[in-house]
């Protein structure tokens, strides 16, 4: 393995915008293993070749699909299983659309009754003596 065409964990954060912390996650789980760990140091080093699983993992976290569910994809690359899971995502998030929305309306009535004026409380008290 030619060591120089590697690129430190720290390089693969900044380019693909993913934490080390998630890169190490993804090793953790099998998701994406370095391509080479020095024995040394312990640091992480990865090889052009999986910047295509970065990039699927980018695209496919940004469509909150959790990372078993990714993991199983990258195992199979089954087309027809990813598709199904693309339209479960894509369920979820009309349904967290709808909830937000919802949420939305509320804080709009809410902020609108707390502008209503209503007199001070003491004159409650005046009113029903």
């Amino acid at each position: 393995m030619d060591r120089k065409k590697l690129f430190p964990i720290g390089e693969v954060s900044k380019l693909f915008h993913i934490s080390v912390s998630s890169l190490r996650r993804y090793e953790t789980i099998g998701l994406l293993t370095p391509a080479y760990i020095s024995p040394d140091s312990g640091y992480r080093y990865y090889g052009p070749e999986q910047f295509e699983v970065l990039n699927t993992i980018r695209y496919l976290r940004a469509l909150d699909m959790p990372l078993p569910e990714i993991a199983d994809f990258l195992q199979n690359r089954d087309i027809d299983r990813i598709e199904e899971k693309l339209q479960q995502q894509k369920q979820a998030v009309l349904q967290k659309q709808q909830a937000l929305k919802r949420m939305e309306r509320r804080a709009r009535r809410l902020t609108r009754f707390a502008s209503c004026s209503f007199p001070p409380a003491a004159s409650y008290g005046s009113a029903i003596a």
